[in-house]
């Protein structure tokens, strides 16, 4: 578990950034922290209006972004209200220093039923399924060492995303602790010695070397050999992150916006379970571990 220390230190670094920003750092930063606007247009690929979220296969916003689909937040739902998937939208794109959001967006054109169905299926053609297995992602972990899925066959596994430079408790630092309370459970009981796994994975390559991961298990007393913190290629990674539709958006001073996933791997490599929030009990997840390595 996180150290004392370390957490008041990572907590002190989180507030000096944010303090910084809502100060702007003095008066040549403060220009740089005025919100800017772009126009939005583009086709609705995928709507969630419980998460605020919209993505759009959007036209080149001249001066900012390339022709792309993009996940976009919303900071008031209600501005999904009538959006389909498959509509044709335009809008307003609020940029500051440390986030982005859709300030405005309208439908401009009604989607075709055959377009959104395929639109769907485009997607959901990505995702990872219950009851199928994922492919063979390959990962490099702490020590240095490659490590694919395939190699943890006969084990249930437990894996996580997450970024050590993460600041907020209820996001990577609860999920590190989850996976801790379910490491210490499981060595209770001796019977289940080499039938699970637990894999922390990263999104945040360019910073989360095997070093700075082994270090990062270290606070929270991970036995490596029972629980890997991971990195990989970014398009490894990104594969990893798209196949269980998660949103990933890298913000300044190294902080990154995102959702949360975790799942579970039966002993044979399929996904059994996911769970999308940081709203589950790691000793029922435990327990659910227990069940998979028995069968």
């Amino acid at each position: 578990m996180l150290d004392e220390w370390s957490a008041g230190l990572m907590r002190m670094k989180f507030f000096s950034l944010l303090f910084c920003l809502l100060a702007s750092c003095g008066k040549e930063d403060k220009k740089q922290s005025d919100i800017v606007t772009f126009p939005v247009k583009g086709e609705v690929v995928r709507l969630d209006v419980s998460k605020k979220r919209v993505s759009i296969a959007h036209e080149e916003i001249p001066n900012y972004m390339a022709a792309m689909t993009m996940s976009f937040k919303v900071k008031d739902s209600t501005l999904l209200a009538g959006i389909s998937v498959g509509d044709s939208v335009q809008g307003t794109l609020a940029v500051s220093r440390s986030e982005s959001w859709l300030e405005t967006i309208s439908v401009s054109g009604k989607g075709e039923p055959v377009a959104e169905r395929l639109a769907d299926d485009i997607r959901i053609a990505r995702l990872f399924r219950a009851g199928s297995p994922l492919p063979d992602l390959e990962f490099t972990d702490q020590d240095n060492k490659a490590i694919r899925l395939s190699s943890l066959r006969g084990k249930v596994v437990a894996l996580t995303f997450i970024y050590t430079r993460c600041p907020l408790p209820d996001y990577c630092i609860r999920m590190s602790n989850y996976f801790a309370r379910i490491e210490r459970a499981l060595k209770k009981d001796p019977s289940l010695t080499n039938k699970w796994h637990l894999l922390s994975i990263t999104f945040d390559t360019k910073h989360d070397t095997p070093e700075i991961l082994r270090k990062y298990g270290r606070n929270y007393n991970a036995n490596f050999a029972d629980w890997s913190f991971v990195t990989g290629t970014e398009h490894m990674i990104r594969k990893a992150t798209d196949g269980f539709d998660m949103i990933i958006q890298t913000s300044e001073g190294g902080l990154i916006d995102h959702n949360l996933m975790t799942a579970l791997l039966d002993k044979k490599g399929n996904l059994v379970e996911t769970f999308d929030s940081n709203q589950w009990n790691p000793e029922d997840v435990a327990k659910r571990i227990r069940e998979l390595a028995s069968q």
